[in-house]
């Protein structure tokens, strides 16, 4: 009998399959990260494939020494937003599991913003939001390699979740996740910061032009590094 998990499973085998066919991280042994390996997922816009995320890449790579940083290149500037956030999230967990199998003893940190904060939580936990197509979880067993999780700004926000950081209390994001414990293999991992006055992921108020969702960076890209270090350290 097919179920709604099972179609979910089906179809994600299925584009797994052809992603992985085009896309890859295999890393020879020589330049695996002996710090962090940190793949960051912008937020959506055209441009390079770091953009605003630039400046957390240069911390991480002047503050843990032999740390790697990469733009992770999904369609950032896509006409689809869905099928950008489906294919990332897929083509983001191909991407851990050929780092990880190139580079077993190295240790990883997925980080996203606006939109590639969408997908980064969705190649983690699966999909659990109505309308965006469903994508299978990461497989629990990376929970040992990737060490630290962070999101700005996630469409996919709901509140009271032990990961939540910053100041929304209540509110949700465009598209809340109805199944948040199917991110509780990487829980110790995780931070999503949301901001009241983030639009996406917090509350349509107050009217100020969306402004707490573009401040992330300035606020918290230090946060995340000192995070990244306490995560490498335990």
């Amino acid at each position: 009998m097919f179920t709604w998990k099972l179609v979910q499973a089906l179809l994600g085998v299925a584009l797994i399959g052809l992603v992985q066919e085009t896309h890859a991280q295999t890393v020879p042994s020589k330049d695996c990260a002996s710090g962090v390996h940190a793949i960051i997922s912008r937020g959506q816009g055209p441009g390079n494939d770091l953009s605003v995320m630039k400046a957390l890449s240069d911390k991480i790579l002047d503050q843990i020494p032999g740390s790697t940083t990469l733009g992770f290149p999904f369609d950032h500037d896509p006409e689809d937003k869905f099928t950008a956030v489906s294919s990332g999230a897929l083509m983001l967990q191909g991407y851990v599991a050929d780092y990880v199998k190139s580079c077993p003893k190295s240790k990883l940190a997925l980080v996203g913003y606006s939109l590639g904060a969408v997908l980064t939580m969705e190649a983690l936990c699966g999909t659990s939001s109505l309308l965006l197509i469903p994508v299978p979880p990461l497989d629990p067993s990376y929970n040992t390699s990737v060490i630290a999780n962070i999101v700005y700004g996630d469409e996919t926000y709901v509140p009271f979740q032990p990961w939540n950081t910053g100041n929304c209390s209540v509110g949700l994001g465009i598209f809340p996740r109805l199944n948040p414990s199917s991110c509780d293999p990487f829980a110790s991992s995780l931070h999503s910061y949301c901001d009241y006055g983030d639009n996406q992921c917090c509350s349509p108020l107050p009217d100020d032009d969306n402004l707490a969702h573009h401040t992330y960076m300035k606020k918290y890209d230090q946060d995340v590094v000192d995070f990244i270090k306490r995560r490498l350290d335990s």
